[in-house]
């Protein structure tokens, strides 16, 4: 049954990490990474979905990006930019770094604050999960 769950590369700082496992341990096959260097040998393993926090390795997220869509045997994998943090973003810092991400080649931007305020957080966990699945789906279909 492992092996028929999705691959995901979640890159993200420590201290979100068990949130991730937390909230996503049956649904996905899981590797985390928390620097540069350690995603950028781990872009070399096939993926089928990459899940990136905007504070990963010290704000690298579009670093990440750069370099995931350089890589030929990861720039066909959506690249998800996620921010995991108890504040919103206002609406122009958020379309600004929805637009930014969108531009380097990511599947897109997810506030995960802004997500709970509007849909609850377990509503917004769900979707969050549907969302890397159907990104993952993508890969197979």
């Amino acid at each position: 049954m492992e092996n028929t769950r999705p691959n995901v590369l979640v890159a993200e700082v420590p201290g979100v990490i068990p949130l991730v496992q937390e909230a996503w341990h049956d649904h996905f096959s899981l590797t985390f990474c928390t620097s540069m260097s350690d995603a950028e040998s781990l872009l070399e393993r096939p993926f089928d979905v990459i899940v990136c926090g905007t504070h990963f390795a010290e704000s690298k997220m579009f670093d990440l990006l750069r370099l995931a869509k350089a890589k030929s045997e990861a720039q066909a994998v959506p690249f998800l930019c996620i921010r995991v943090l108890d504040s919103e973003l206002d609406s122009t810092a958020f379309q600004g770094i929805s637009i930014a991400a969108c531009a380097l080649g990511a599947a897109g931007f997810v506030d995960l604050s802004r997500w709970r305020r509007e849909y609850g957080l377990d509503h917004a966990r769900e979707k969050l999960r549907n969302l890397v699945s159907s990104l993952a789906a993508g890969q197979h279909g």
